[in-house]
Formats: structure tokens, sequence, C-alpha cells
């Protein structure tokens, strides 16, 4: 694996691939909405990015100890103890900090449940169930060698996963690579190692996955890049080569 595409966490059992698109929540900090490059964060194992709008608010829940952090969709609650759960798939995940690391929770706190229904009911809430309009069903089941990788972001992100550490590929024709074990656009260009990803209809660039990440006009892209026929399988099936921006 190239160090220009470090994954942030080590391999772990994974989900079935289609699983491993990110469940992005959020409100008004969506990364197309920014003119600044958003946050990219990578994952080489199922993983969640949960958006949260600026710091994070907590509200008392009634009749609880809890309190729900309510500028983000899903249901993250703090007991008294400062520690946080949050309803994952059909089971709930816990961390003593937001931005540590998550596990499975045993049990969820008193109250958690019953709030987590109500919050349900108003359509208050992203359930983080794992269903899709595409795949209905039943919902994933979370246990420790199912349960995703949770990523937090008070900033616009968009989460990258690949199945396993990536896997470059040489686009044909070209000595561009490709990472080939992601739905993502992600691409390197061998002569000077930058990395080229297409996010939201835009390219941003970096040296390594950790960023600095800079909006890149078209007319900055390698030329391999812009070569790539739309019917090229490097596109992962997308329509990503027509919605590369003209400008």
């Amino acid at each position: 694996m190239a160090d220009s595409m470090r994954p942030l966490l080590r391999v772990a059992a994974a989900l079935p691939l289609l699983a491993l698109c990110a469940l992005k929540t959020g409100r008004t900090i969506a990364a197309d909405q920014s003119v600044d490059p958003p946050r990219l964060l990578f994952a080489d194992r199922p993983a969640i990015l949960i958006l949260i709008d600026g710091d994070p608010v907590y509200r008392p829940i009634r009749g609880t100890d809890l309190e729900r952090i309510v500028n983000t969709k899903p249901f993250i609650v703090r007991d008294s103890a400062g520690i946080h759960y949050m309803k994952v798939f059909d089971g709930w995940m816990e961390s003593y900090e937001l931005r540590g690391m998550w596990s499975v929770s045993g049990v969820p706190p008193p109250g958690a449940e019953r709030a987590l229904r109500r919050a349900a009911a108003a359509r208050a809430v992203d359930l983080l169930d794992g269903l899709t309009a595409r795949a209905s069903g039943n919902r994933p089941v979370l246990d420790d060698a199912t349960a995703p990788a949770i990523f937090i972001s008070t900033q616009p992100a968009e989460l990258i996963v690949t199945n396993g550490p990536p896997r470059f590929a040489t686009v044909e024709g070209t000595p561009l690579e490709y990472v080939e074990n992601t739905t993502a656009n992600v691409f390197k260009e061998p002569t000077d190692e930058e990395l080229y990803v297409l996010i939201s209809g835009r390219w941003l660039r970096a040296w390594t996955t950790d960023g600095p990440w800079e909006i890149v006009p078209r007319r900055d892209l390698p030329s391999d890049i812009l070569a790539i026929p739309d019917s090229s399988p490097v596109w992962h099936g997308t329509r990503a080569a027509r919605a590369m921006p003209r400008r």
C-alpha cells in the first residue's frame, strides 16, 4: 500500500460491498454548498460519516437523564457520566468521547429507546438502519464483526471507503492510476504522486490523503484524466465524467 494513500483505520471484518457506501447526514453543511474544499476522510473498512452542523448542541430529553445532540439527524445522546450513545443498525454504539472510538454497546441507557421512538414518530431522526430505497429488507445486524467505524465532523466533509487497503490499478492506455476497490473516483498521477478526487462535481488535489486538499479547475487536470471516456470502468459505473466541471 502506497504511503500517499495511507488509510486512517486498520483493516477489520467488512460488510458486503453494497454496504461500503458512507451514510452522510446533516443539515446545512453539505460539501457541495461551500466554496472551500470539504474535509476528506478515508477508511478501509465499512464506516459512517456523521455530520454535525457546527459545534454539538445538547438539549435535555424530558423524563430522562439524557441529553440529545439536536444539530444532527442521527440519534446521539449523552448520559450523566458523559458517555455518548448512538443508534446504529439494529443496536447501539457507545463512546466515552464524541470523537473517540465507538464500540458496540451492551444496552442503551435508560430512557433512550423511548426517546428514540418519539423522535422516529416525529420523523426527526435518521435511524442509521442501513436500509435504502434500493436495498430494502432486513436491517444489518450490529455486532463486533459488523460495527462500522464512526467519523464525526462539524465541518463539510466527505467519506471515501475502500474494501480493504486501497488497490491501485492502471488506467488503460495511460500511466495514470486509480483506486479500483471503491465506488469513489480517486486517481494518482504517477509522475509526481499527486492524488485527484472527484467529489460532488468538483475535483480536489493533494499530496496525501491527509491533505491539505485544494479545488482544481478543469484546465489544471492531468490530460490523462480528461481523456478517460465516460464508458470507462474506472468511473465505477457512475456518470462521473459527465459531471466534471467545464471551467
